[in-house]
């Protein structure tokens, strides 16, 4: 029950980073350290279902919008037309680098905590100086 709850704790995490520019995988990582939480050989399914689960919620939450980018591929209209596949090719590269660079990632990464920890301060500094900026 207790693995239980940590579990929850950090479908938590994952959920209220996931959408705000910090590194949600990052602070699930952090979570799971200061949890006590390892998965062993469950690892990878673990976060499928952390990920899936966010994707469906996404999903459930933006259907309109998602609805309309997808039929506006089929409308005459060529601005809907353009907007939709700016959308859909603006993913491929994003896919192609993390198919590619999948387990050097996760090498790198996973379970490095100071090294993830060090990734976020610097990603914070950088939002820093960007609000800054403007």
């Amino acid at each position: 029950m207790e693995d239980l709850l940590r579990a929850v704790l950090v479908g938590v995490i994952q959920g209220l980073t996931e959408f705000l520019p910090v590194s949600s995988s990052g602070h699930i990582e952090l979570g799971q350290a200061i949890l006590g939480l390892d998965y062993g050989k469950y690892e990878q399914q673990f976060s499928v279902i952390l990920h899936a689960a966010t994707a469906l919620s996404t999903i459930v939450v933006f259907r309109n919008d998602i609805a309309k980018i997808l039929l506006g591929l089929f409308q005459k209209d060529k601005i809907a037309w353009s907007f939709s596949m700016k959308i859909i090719l603006s993913m491929i590269p994003a896919a192609i680098i993390g198919i590619a660079f999948e387990e050097q990632l996760d090498a790198l990464f996973n379970g490095k905590i100071l090294l993830v920890g060090s990734m976020l301060l610097l990603t914070g500094v950088l939002l820093f100086l960007a609000d800054r900026a403007r």
